[in-house]
């Protein structure tokens, strides 16, 4: 059995970017939320932008100093971009508080000039007023213009880690702020302490091979564990499998025996396996592979949209 530890105060006020003109830091969708217990916590790319709205934050519990700003990015804000961003601030209603855990979608509209959350969903479970229906709603926006914003739930790429030792820890605590929805297996519950990652990171003691659910196909697995013999059964059991990416811990030695092997027991290893997995060079040091293994992921990841795009134009040109 699987659990995670996702303990956080709960949120109270949330500065949301609803609007982005030209060049900017930042993105629409993206805020700064104040939780409970003072923390601020999200990135709305920093400079006088971010300082200004964390202050508006600190500040709003007791009088909010405003309730949407337009930030120039020239001169006078001493930021270079040249963009506009419109930033509003949001009071959120302790029974929706629920709705800023990863994988929550949430819905805001303008009232009594202010926008207002009313509601959203996260697994399943409805909060607040039912969510407005709209079809291109893939990505942060306004769906009625000044009336309905909508952030739907963030498509988080999942990732499997097996093995929580120095590097599966490594890769786990940098693709959380990555947007993977991170999942760790490991048999050894020593290895397995909370404490050792963060809180929503899924962490999986009680696995086994033949019980795995079926991955999708843009899950990326990752293969690390303290046994090369269980390596390799993993090996073999993703390489039947369509994946976005299948990683291997290896050196050029242990690379050629599992290859060696798999052929003599007459079986295709994966197309979308790297093994050694990572950008090569970059160290042998836990978060060194760490960075690596997670460069060549964000490669990936940015190179599908853009074969997609190429994709879609050679199907309009047939059509």
């Amino acid at each position: 059995m699987c659990h995670n530890n996702y303990v956080v105060s709960p949120v109270v006020w949330e500065a949301l970017v609803t609007a982005v003109y030209g060049s900017a830091p930042t993105k629409v969708g993206a805020q700064l939320l104040l939780h409970a217990d003072g923390r601020i916590s999200g990135n709305l790319g920093g400079g006088h932008l971010e300082h200004t709205t964390r202050e508006a934050l600190q500040s709003a519990q007791s009088a909010p100093p405003w309730w949407e700003q337009r930030f120039v990015l020239g001169g006078v804000s001493d930021q270079c971009c040249g963009g506009v961003v419109d930033v509003v601030l949001v009071e959120v209603p302790s029974d929706l508080a629920p709705l800023y855990v990863p994988g929550a979608s949430r819905w805001y509209q303008r009232r009594d000039g202010r926008l207002r959350l009313l509601g959203g969903e996260y697994v399943g479970r409805r909060f607040g007023l039912p969510q407005p229906k709209d079809k291109n709603s893939n990505s942060p926006a306004w769906i009625t213009p000044g009336e309905i914003f909508l952030s739907p739930a963030a498509q988080r790429q999942a990732l499997w880690i097996f093995g929580a030792g120095h590097v599966g820890r490594a890769i786990a605590a940098l693709a959380i702020s990555l947007d993977f929805s991170t999942v760790v297996f490991d048999r050894r519950r020593e290895w397995l302490e909370p404490g050792a990652f963060p809180s929503a990171v899924e962490l999986c003691p009680d696995w086994d091979l033949a019980r795995l659910p079926i991955p999708d196909d843009d899950t990326v697995v990752l293969i690390l564990t303290y046994s090369h013999a269980l390596d390799f059964a993993l090996l073999r059991h993703f390489s039947s499998l369509s994946l976005a990416y299948l990683g291997v811990i290896a050196s050029k030695s242990k690379a050629a025996r599992f290859r060696h092997a798999a052929q003599r027991e007459g079986w295709v290893l994966s197309p979308a396996l790297r093994m050694p997995m990572g950008l090569p060079g970059m160290g042998k040091s836990p978060v060194e592979i760490a960075v690596s293994v997670l460069g060549e992921l964000l490669q990936l990841r940015h190179q599908r949209p853009q074969r997609k795009e190429k994709l879609d134009v050679g199907l309009e040109c047939l059509g």
